[in-house]
């Protein structure tokens, strides 16, 4: 069997993975006819950008493949490197005439998922402020957001005010295009450790992948399959006016953070980023509910991580490691890291590369008026990523808290101190971490964070796990 046809083979098998597991139901036959939906579309508007020519594409697909060189510690650690050799020159000889950025990206950004981390790869310039420009100039987006369920169908999960779909029917098909057409494109081009991460990534990112992929047609022809009745049903709806808020550049802080009570006096916590922009915020709040949570007298914690892509360590620390625990931990054991210019010391060689064990520990303050010391669950889901999985891997390695779910989509060590590469011809953003580490374990790098309490999640039903992982600690965890 030819090289050839062995590349061609395996890109078939990626396709095919990227589809839904579950085939679309049967019609039921109580249900009306769908009605056709009158007139065609506008035709699709493309935010494009400015046009590149051939040798500036080229140019820049080297300054990133060179930057990931020069950064990345060991593009090895996780990836396949005759697979993606292999991927970079058939992508390279693809970009064969003068595109658009946007065209640019769509060639590029198939690299992405041979990276297998989601600090590395590229992505369109500031997507989420120039989609809120392009809105804010009268534009439009897919006025519905998806998550899959549990059989791998692509599902409503949100939708915008009278676009008359429900939260949970199956998405058949945008504008034409099939739910397993979107989600093989879609995946093909997004960033992220495993496949589990590439489709949580794709559920937040659908409205954006989505405007580069398919464009604007101001009004969208939805088919969805009902979940209330399984009746196959066609809607024309306005596109939306506003991002979902995950794609929001300044999203609001009370969005980001909240805390409450559940029955049975279990304290609940929501931390859906450590982003150091949101410290002073993240303060106000676990200091309230920590407070709060001490006055009662809760018997046991839940933080829930699910939905937090990271952001900087010193804020898992502080803002909740140090209201819990006094134990001293470090979140990594190990790291293998590049020397630039920003983290070179005196006598370090700028492009060298340093490995060493890291023994350094962490000790929480001695007295805090509001800690509690009771036991605590960290809730993580496919979407929890970087410094995320730095505080899910210190608090089970070190015994601070049990971890609750199932295993992260993330691998369990984690990449960091990511870098800008320069692409100056088409704009596109690319990026590289510059350090590996290794857990405090040693052990599991090629897994997610396995969990110590495991509960079913369902992407669909998000406080379905709250609930379950409660009544879990309420009969004795």
């Amino acid at each position: 069997m030819t090289r050839r046809l062995l590349r061609l083979l395996a890109g078939l098998v990626v396709s095919l993975a990227a589809l839904p597991a579950a085939a679309e139901p049967a019609s039921n036959a109580a249900c009306p006819g769908p009605s056709a939906l009158q007139g065609a579309l506008p035709p699709a508007r493309f935010d494009d950008g400015p046009v590149i020519s051939q040798p500036d594409l080229v140019a820049d697909f080297d300054a990133w493949m060179a930057g990931m060189r020069a950064l990345n510690p060991d593009l090895s650690i996780r990836s396949d490197m005759p697979r993606l050799t292999d991927a970079a020159a058939r992508i390279r000889s693809e970009l064969d005439r003068p595109m658009s950025r946007r065209e640019a990206w769509l060639h590029f950004a198939k690299l992405n998922p041979y990276l297998h981390d989601a600090h590395a790869g590229v992505q369109m310039p500031d997507y989420r402020g120039a989609l809120e420009a392009y809105l804010k100039a009268g534009g439009r987006v897919v006025p519905i957001e998806v998550r899959f369920a549990p059989d791998r169908s692509l599902r409503v999960f949100t939708a915008a005010s009278g676009v008359g779909v429900e939260r949970g029917d199956q998405v058949v098909s945008i504008n034409g295009h099939s739910a397993g057409q979107m989600v093989a494109a879609m995946m093909s081009r997004s960033i992220g450790d495993t496949r589990g991460f590439q489709r949580a990534f794709l559920e937040r990112r659908f409205a954006m992948l989505f405007h580069y992929l398919y464009g604007d047609t101001g009004r969208y022809d939805l088919v969805v399959r009902a979940a209330r009745n399984n009746c196959l049903v066609r809607i024309r709806a306005p596109g939306g006016t506003t991002l979902p808020e995950a794609l929001q550049s300044r999203p609001d802080a009370q969005e980001l953070f909240g805390w409450r009570v559940l029955p049975g006096d279990i304290g609940y916590l929501r931390v859906d980023a450590f982003d150091p922009g949101q410290k002073a915020a993240l303060d106000q709040v676990t200091q309230t509910a920590f407070a709060a949570f001490k006055a009662r007298g809760v018997r046991a914690l839940i933080i829930d991580v699910r939905e937090n892509g990271g952001g900087d360590d010193p804020l898992w620390q502080q803002d909740l490691v140090n209201h819990f625990t006094t134990k001293p931990y470090v979140q990594l054991s190990h790291y293998v890291t590049r020397v630039t210019k920003d983290n070179a010391g005196p006598n370090d060689v700028v492009g060298s590369i340093q490995s060493s064990d890291y023994d350094k520990r962490f000790t929480p303050p001695p007295v805090d008026p509001i800690r509690f010391d009771g036991p605590v669950y960290i809730l993580g889901g496919p979407y929890s990523y970087s410094a995320t999985i730095q505080f899910l891997v210190a608090a089970q390695d070190f015994g601070l808290a049990k971890i609750a779910g199932e295993e992260t989509a993330a691998f369990s060590c984690q990449t960091g101190q990511v870098k800008r590469i320069d692409l100056p011809r088409t704009g596109l953003s690319a990026s590289s971490p510059v350090i590996a580490y290794t857990r405090p374990s040693g052990r599991g790098c090629r897994r997610g964070v396995i969990p110590d309490v495991p509960i079913p999640l369902n992407e669909m039903r998000p406080e379905a796990a709250v609930s379950a992982l409660a009544a879990r600690i309420g009969r004795g965890g």
